[in-house]
């Protein structure tokens, strides 16, 4: 094992660099002066399309939760840069033809709430999954398809939409395709309020404002597809919050959190062994690789298992117990385990694996049962019971950042013989 030098325990360390993990960094680094990041790899987070909501969009009404988020929430979001969350929420369009309400959007999504009511363009481009006439049609009245040439060279056809977004990152590529723009609008006779585009408008950072500035009509994409530009722009954004932080972020996925005397001793699976005062797991969940879907029957294949378990577990070894709807997680009745179908129940939002994580204390607080000593936490779809959303990640971890944070500092304090202060923010 790699161990960590001699008076090299950190205050807090984050296991996971998603929303969540991203948030308890930030969050924490406002408080304690040494947090790292421990980042596993690509994620649920990085599969973000761009819509952000506190819960599932057919749940609610998002304009009731447009005041939601808690001002460390609100300070990380701006740390982040490049969302907008308007307190009586926006509307987007999507791939999949539909007009859906958000709690807020990545800044390069058209918010079609903000037009003034003349018709949208929706911009012809040969690019796959886009057809701006049958998009138009689904999206409904008011939506027209315009004819304007977006495609500068013949690969771009058939090029990723985060290849052709990282192309538009050029400053005098964003120009010649506003050029075009205004060139396709001088054509037409008709009132436009605003232009709708594929998912294309920058990788590095949001560039729909400048364009919509340089065409002279709010620009923006519909939602795009998972694994699209909108997810890697958040990872920008990440790196450079989590810099301009100084939180550190190291390479390395976790395989044990333990432990430690009076600290907790985090140990990657490369041998790194890191100790703090207090961890914060965001791993995420069963998309984001916190959890897996490990049968008992899968143990032997076909033979006859040897024992039962539960058909979920976590991918670290952590003093977390899983669970769902308030409860430990059941065992089987049968050597064969739960049937599949029992765990996901088709098109049900209340079934096992959109619910099983570590139970806590307080699930929106992510504070974890069973953590002693002190200082461990949870936040994001590690947590049991919570909207799998961005929104509910980003508020979680900004709340588990900042409980860690003071725990951390109480703990130092009291290791190096200081008084220690009053930690009245912990949520119990």
């Amino acid at each position: 094992m790699k161990e960590s030098p001699a008076g090299a325990t950190r205050h807090v360390i984050v296991i996971g660099s998603g929303v969540a993990g991203t948030a308890a960094g930030v969050a924490a680094a406002t408080i304690a002066p040494s947090v790292i990041v421990l980042a596993g790899g690509t994620g649920a987070s990085s599969l973000a399309t761009g819509a952000i909501d506190h819960a599932f969009w057919q749940d609610h009404h998002p304009a009731a939760h447009g005041n939601a988020l808690s001002e460390r929430a609100k300070a990380v979001l701006n740390a982040l840069g490049g969302y907008a969350v308007p307190a009586t929420g926006c509307t987007v369009v999507t791939l999949g033809g539909l007009v859906r309400r958000a709690d807020g959007r990545d800044a390069s999504l058209l918010d079609v709430a903000r037009l003034n009511g003349d018709g949208v363009a929706v911009v012809e481009c040969n690019r796959p999954g886009w057809n701006a006439s049958e998009l138009a049609f689904s999206w409904g009245k008011g939506y027209r398809a315009l004819e304007a040439g977006l495609l500068r060279h013949t690969d771009e056809s058939l090029l990723p939409d985060v290849d052709l977004a990282a192309r538009h990152d050029d400053a005098s590529r964003l120009g010649w395709l506003a050029e075009r723009l205004r060139e396709a609008l001088a054509r037409t006779e008709a009132r436009w309020g605003g232009i709708v585009l594929p998912p294309i408008l920058g990788l590095e950072r949001a560039c729909a404002d400048a364009l919509s500035e340089r065409v002279g009509l709010p620009c923006g994409e519909a939602v795009g597809s998972p694994g699209g530009p909108a997810g890697l722009r958040f990872e920008r954004a990440r790196d450079r919050a989590l810099s301009s932080a100084g939180v550190v972020k190291v390479a390395g996925r976790a395989s044990t959190v333990e432990a430690h005397g009076e600290t907790w001793r985090v140990i990657a699976e490369d041998g790194q062994v890191l100790d703090a005062y207090a961890v914060v797991v965001a791993t995420g969940g069963l998309i984001g690789g916190g959890m897996e879907y490990a049968p008992s029957e899968a143990i032997l294949a076909t033979a006859l298992p040897s024992h039962v378990s539960p058909p979920i577990r976590l991918t670290l070894k952590a003093p977390l117990m899983l669970g769902a709807r308030g409860r430990p997680l059941d065992t089987p009745g049968s050597l064969f385990g739960f049937a599949p179908e029992s765990l996901a129940r088709p098109f049900s939002r209340d079934a096992l694996v959109e619910t099983v994580g570590a139970l806590a204390q307080t699930p929106d607080a992510g504070v974890p049962v069973g953590g002693s000593p002190p200082g461990l936490f949870a936040a994001g779809d590690i947590v049991a019971d919570t909207p799998r959303t961005w929104l509910g990640a980003l508020a979680q971890g900004a709340q588990a950042g900042t409980s860690a944070a003071h725990v951390a500092l109480s703990r130092a304090e009291t290791a190096s013989g200081a008084k220690a202060a009053p930690v009245s923010a912990i949520p119990l």
